[in-house]
């Protein structure tokens, strides 16, 4: 190749780079507003569904046997997780990030603190989505810590 063919190869390397930088550009804002959708379905099914049931367990097991934790963006106070015992176990912990559901369970390892265990997505309890938190969800996670 000669000086005058790599400069026009650089130049349509630049040209491919600009217009993938706008796509991704575009790609992002799209995704922008998806995120922000999610965020709001988390939020409403943690306001909806997933506080008042862990409520309603607090009230059949009892003070001493059920406690949770609401997680509250500090912007508009508004839950966007929940952290909850049963009995003497371990904490279990449902948190949303840009609409993703993260459920993680302080576990057993030896050590004072214990290992976290992150359930996946796609196994039971099956929660990854704002559609999964439902009472039914809920109740089998805490099905499966009792279980445990």
């Amino acid at each position: 190749m000669d000086a005058e063919q790599l400069a026009e190869r650089f130049r349509q390397k630049l040209s491919a780079a600009v217009v993938e930088k706008e796509r991704q550009t575009t790609i992002a804002a799209e995704n922008k507003d998806k995120r922000t959708a999610d965020i709001e379905y988390c939020k409403q099914a943690m306001e909806r569904e997933v506080i008042p049931f862990l409520e309603e367990l607090k009230h059949h097991f009892g003070e001493d046997q059920f406690s949770f934790s609401p997680q509250i963006e500090r912007h508009d106070h508004r839950p966007v997780g929940v952290t909850f015992t049963v009995g003497n176990g371990a904490p279990t912990s449902i948190s949303t990030a840009f609409g993703n559901i993260v459920v993680t369970r302080i576990g057993g390892s030896g050590t004072r603190k214990g290992v976290p265990f992150v359930y996946a997505p796609d196994v039971e309890p099956y929660i990854s989505n704002s559609g999964d938190l439902t009472r039914d969800k809920i109740a089998k996670l805490v099905e499966m810590v009792i279980d445990d």
